[in-house]
């Protein structure tokens, strides 16, 4: 008897859930009735929202024309510098560059002399290349070198802070002073092994300083 007790409640727990279940499924659908017609425009507003979700994921994916309309507007956005005479505030205004790499470029530019070409930005340590190649249209080199570095007068100490020269150099090059006469730029391939590469490279930075008459 008890069993048959337990066993009568248990299905009338049973049919009362499976009646609430059914009665909230109603429920449930009038109310999502009633909001699509008392509620037209978030709606619409939310399906459109969820239709175009997928495509985010891709949003960083460019097409090269999406990408060379993007770098003219910020060209326009931002006027083109002088690198030689742009200061830290002016560099931290353009994108890709905060303090640090503003701070950075100032430096290279002082210890080079001046850039001669806006290309020298790939040299800049912590500048990535897909940065770089944005900004290079951002900038022109105005006058280029301001300071000049004299090879036939300089000191070892000179020659090799400049950052395209290092100490082996420097010292090779006030070797070969000791015992000949520097009448061009082009004797110092004979001076130190270097590539005619190399000779070009520090060409727009040293020149011959005593007369030579």
């Amino acid at each position: 008897m008890e069993k048959a007790e337990r066993r009568a409640l248990l299905g009338f727990v049973l049919i009362s859930w499976a009646a609430l279940a059914v009665r909230a499924g109603f429920w449930y659908k009038d109310r999502r009735t009633y909001a699509a017609m008392e509620y037209p425009v978030p709606v619409g507003w939310l399906l459109t929202a969820l239709e175009a979700a997928p495509s985010a994921r891709f949003a960083g994916k460019r097409s090269p024309k999406a990408a060379e309309s993007l770098r003219h507007s910020q060209q326009r956005k931002h006027p083109i510098l002088d690198i030689n005479t742009a200061d830290s505030a002016a560099l931290e205004a353009l994108p890709y560059i905060g303090p640090v790499l503003a701070s950075r470029i100032c430096r290279f530019r002082n210890a080079l002399g001046g850039f001669h070409s806006v290309e020298q930005l790939r040299e800049v340590w912590g500048l990535k290349p897909e940065a770089v190649e944005r900004l290079i249209p951002m900038f022109h080199a105005g006058g280029g070198v301001y300071r000049l570095l004299c090879a036939d007068t300089a000191s070892w100490f000179e020659l090799k802070s400049h950052p395209y020269i290092d100490a082996g150099s420097a010292r090779a090059i006030e070797r070969y002073r000791r015992h000949h006469a520097l009448d061009s730029l082009e004797d110092l391939a004979v001076a130190i092994p270097i590539t005619d590469s190399m000779i070009r490279r520090w060409s727009p930075y040293l020149r011959l300083c005593e007369s030579r008459d």
